[in-house]
């Protein structure tokens, strides 16, 4: 445990350091243009970061202990719509990815691109549910 504790914070340092200075765009098969909701400035986490992030994620027994991992990295990350699906699919369970993704939007540079979470649900009423909370005036 203290160990990946170790790892996670040297990979969240990493991160935070790192976000701030690479371009979505700089990611093979990135999605560039306006982020929309005036986070057009943020930029998205690198392919290095994810795979950091990943990692760390995927050593996690357990779904809180994921949930609690993939808050602290999103929130020091700045992870991209299409980031957030391939962390939100190391879940279990639909209602872990639903509390993930709500909290994720708020640090979202492209959350205009929500939308693109569908497949990351088994039920199409949980991806709802995460929608209408992050986007009022979603509708089914």
């Amino acid at each position: 445990m203290k160990r990946t504790l170790i790892i996670l914070f040297a990979a969240l340092v990493s991160l935070a350091a790192g976000a701030q200075h690479h371009h979505h765009g700089d990611r093979p098969g990135s999605r560039n243009g306006d982020r929309g909701h005036g986070r057009h400035h943020i930029e998205c986490a690198t392919g290095e970061q994810m795979n950091m992030a990943m990692q760390v994620l995927e050593n996690q027994s357990f779904d809180d202990k994921k949930l609690d991992v993939a808050k602290l990295c999103v929130t020091l990350g700045h992870f991209c719509v299409e980031d957030l699906a391939r962390m939100a699919a190391v879940f279990s369970f639909d209602d872990n990815r639903t509390k993930f993704l709500i909290y994720a939007y708020e640090f979202c540079p492209d959350p205009q691109n929500y939308y693109m979470l569908r497949d990351v649900f088994s039920f199409r009423s949980n991806f709802d549910t995460m929608m209408e909370t992050v986007m009022p005036g979603y509708r089914r």
